[in-house]
């Protein structure tokens, strides 16, 4: 199914911006069409960053119980 929609120019030259090698309603279909991939792997990417956050508070927890021990190796 097909539907005509008035659009601003700015947003059809945006949208051929970012769907190379495509012109006109053809970029913002591909863009429309792409979108969902987009939000996922954003949604993703998000996921993957709090985990590394998580590694790093862990490693930090790691790095002081080492130093603690290193310190009273240092005393004896």
């Amino acid at each position: 199914m097909r539907c005509a929609i008035d659009l601003e120019t700015r947003l059809i030259k945006t949208a051929e911006l970012y769907a190379p090698g495509r012109n006109g309603s053809d970029a913002v279909s591909w863009i429309l069409d792409d979108y969902p991939r987009l939000v996922a792997e954003v949604r993703d990417l998000r996921k993957r960053v709090a985990q590394l956050d998580d590694e790093g508070a862990q490693l930090d927890a790691v790095l002081h119980e080492l130093r603690q021990i290193a310190e009273r190796i240092n005393l004896l």
